[in-house]
């Protein structure tokens, strides 16, 4: 999760305009919210979406917050590592009719153990201590959560969608449970949020992310007696499928 403090560079300056035709039969509609394979993602050279997705991470990462060295940027400005290959991915676009242009403002990543890659998730090997045993297969850790948008209001309303599909993702596919490592400020937006956490591991230097962070559990179950049953399993995105809400004219 991106400090909340440091900016080398401004919101507007990390987010990538990309030439798409994500929103062609959709030109009424402002944001689109896709959900991206790991080959959608490991394959970004031929997909300008996924491609745009991995621009974000690396400016806002890198550049924005000194978050991951500069030896991480890649020669094309994209972020890559070894957990997208077992990662579900949702990014979420704006239509910037103004520019003719697609903006890349938004994401967050699902890194999921399972039996074909059973490796300790990052948070195991980030907060030891918060594990008396190794997480099961099927546990998830949310990751690379990004919002970067200048209107409030509009990235409010991006960061509860890219929640509530996450978390219809998980009970849709059977996963859980399910962890983050986050910086303080972030624990304090998810507790407004209602999101439900528990946390596990108090904050200290990550020497990975250069900043404070500390682990936590998202209670899934609670989140969806909060939220609603139906309502959540409304949120439900195939991967490789969109979903488009606003108007183009907002």
């Amino acid at each position: 999760m991106p400090s909340a403090g440091k900016r080398n560079i401004t919101s507007e300056q990390a987010v990538p305009l990309i030439e798409s035709d994500i929103f062609s039969g959709h030109e009424d509609k402002k944001f689109v919210l896709g959900v991206f394979s790991s080959d959608d993602v490991l394959s970004y050279e031929s997909n300008t979406l996924t491609k745009g997705y991995l621009q974000l991470r690396a400016n806002v990462y890198v550049d924005q917050t000194d978050m991951l060295e500069d030896s991480v940027k890649r020669p094309d400005g994209t972020e890559l590592d070894r957990d997208d290959e077992r990662s579900t991915h949702l990014v979420v676009f704006e239509n910037r009719i103004e520019v003719g242009r697609v903006a890349v403002f938004a994401c967050m990543r699902l890194i999921e153990k399972t039996a074909g890659n059973h490796s300790r998730l990052p948070i195991e090997e980030f907060f030891p201590e918060a594990f008396t045993e190794d997480s099961p297969l099927n546990s998830v850790e949310v990751s690379r959560f990004i919002i970067m948008h200048n209107k409030p209001r509009n990235g409010l309303i991006a960061k509860d969608r890219l929640i509530k599909v996450g978390m219809a993702h998980l009970f849709e596919n059977n996963l859980g449970p399910t962890f983050a490592v986050v910086e303080p400020e972030f624990e304090r937006n998810l507790n407004i949020a209602r999101v439900p956490i528990e946390r596990i591991g108090e904050p200290k230097i990550v020497p990975e992310y250069n900043d404070i962070n500390l682990a936590v559990e998202i209670d899934k179950f609670e989140y969806e007696r909060r939220v609603g049953k139906e309502v959540l399993r409304s949120m439900v995105i195939p991967v490789g499928s969109f979903d488009y809400w606003g108007h183009s004219k907002q």
